[in-house]
């Protein structure tokens, strides 16, 4: 969709008297609103208490960031765009989400309908500029309006017009999520008794959402479980109520699982890592971004040996990361293939950070281990 509202973006501006200016008021208007989208998610989460457990700021590595149990802030090379993470804490969770939504659609439409109006005793140029903004703002506008939801992404149009049309599974999944989020909350600060307790409530309660398996799942690994991890993901896969986003996000979750288990021992290498791959694989096939797999995909490169490909994709594992957990298993990952390459002392240095973000963490643990033995 956004390749055919370029298009039509620079045919209309070729059209329409083109020029330094209209050019111009194109980019800036594009920036804008997408700007507003994301300021729109970040005020409608505060006036309707949804959480925002991230925001990403800019493209690029990351120069910055800064990590608390509910929230991580991301600060990018190029500061030009803006990502917002949504999660519901409290009933009616999808009200509050289609409140959130709606702010964001209001305050975006009301820029481009400025720029539409224009400033009276502009010059030329001026409303040239205004021209282009107003143009290249519709097609965003319209772009964010579209509602869709994949693996990677959700646009503000779906939380307003896909959302309330949710039933059965879809909509218990987003219900269940205070309590998910209370899983997740334990796990965060490394209480992990009261994360089984709640998760083996959650199951208790909706046996059949992956919102409740998941939450298990993750409880799971970071008991070293892995082996239990990987069969309750894996009896996921032969379901035939999952969308093609749902299995994304299960074979997601199923090539982590495996590889753990395989780094820990639990399955055979020779069964664990092709299957971890075709599970990788499959995800990305089906839309689950790339970046959230590197992790996964770093472990499995130093389980084969490829200490190189290991270490960078770790790190770009640690730029991506979404969360301190992500980001200090990341560096757990790192910190191992400095040390299989012969370099313990730059994986001390390595997991300063990863023990000051979660020390308790079953592979930052192992790895530091390893390291104080050696």
């Amino acid at each position: 969709m956004w390749k055919v509202l370029t298009g039509l973006v620079l045919v209309v501006l070729v059209v329409w008297r083109p020029g330094v200016a209209s050019f111009g008021g194109a980019a800036v208007g594009a920036w804008a609103v997408l700007a507003v989208f994301q300021l729109g998610l970040l005020l409608g989460a505060a006036v309707f208490g949804v959480r925002v457990p991230l925001v990403a700021i800019g493209v690029g590595g990351e120069v910055r960031t800064w990590t608390r149990p509910h929230l991580r802030v991301v600060w990018r090379v190029v500061p030009l765009l803006m990502s917002v993470g949504l999660t519901s804490i409290k009933p009616p969770v999808r009200r509050r989400l289609w409140l959130t939504g709606l702010t964001s659609a209001v305050l975006s439409t009301a820029v481009v309908a400025v720029a539409w109006l224009g400033a009276p005793g502009w010059s030329d140029s001026g409303r040239d500029f205004l021209r282009g903004f107003a143009v290249a703002g519709t097609a965003v506008l319209v772009n964010g309006l579209w509602p869709r939801r994949g693996a990677g992404t959700t646009s503000p149009g779906w939380f307003l017009f896909g959302l309330p049309r949710v039933t059965g599974r879809t909509a218990a999944e987003f219900e269940a999520t205070p309590l998910v989020n209370q899983v997740s909350d334990a796990i965060a600060v490394g209480d992990l008794d009261r994360a089984e307790a709640l998760a083996d409530e959650l199951v208790e309660r909706h046996p059949t959402l992956l919102v409740s398996i998941g939450a298990r799942v993750s409880v799971l690994t970071l008991r070293r479980r892995y082996g239990e991890a990987l069969h309750a993901v894996s009896a996921l896969v032969g379901r035939t109520d999952l969308e093609p986003r749902d299995m994304a996000f299960v074979l997601a979750e199923m090539a982590s699982s495996a590889a753990n288990a395989v780094e820990d021992g639990q399955v055979p290498a020779e069964v664990g890592v092709p299957a971890a791959k075709r599970a990788a694989d499959g995800a990305m096939q089906l839309g689950y971004p790339r970046h959230r797999c590197t992790g996964t995909l770093a472990q499995l490169a130093l389980l084969e040996d490829d200490h190189a490909a290991a270490l960078a994709l770790a790190t770009q594992a640690k730029a991506t990361s979404e969360s301190g957990l992500a980001r200090a298993d990341a560096l757990a990952t790192i910190a191992r293939a400095q040390m299989a390459a012969g370099d313990n002392a730059a994986a001390r240095e390595t997991l300063v950070e990863a023990r000051a973000l979660a020390g308790w963490m079953p592979r930052v643990a192992e790895t530091a281990a390893r390291l104080d033995i050696a």
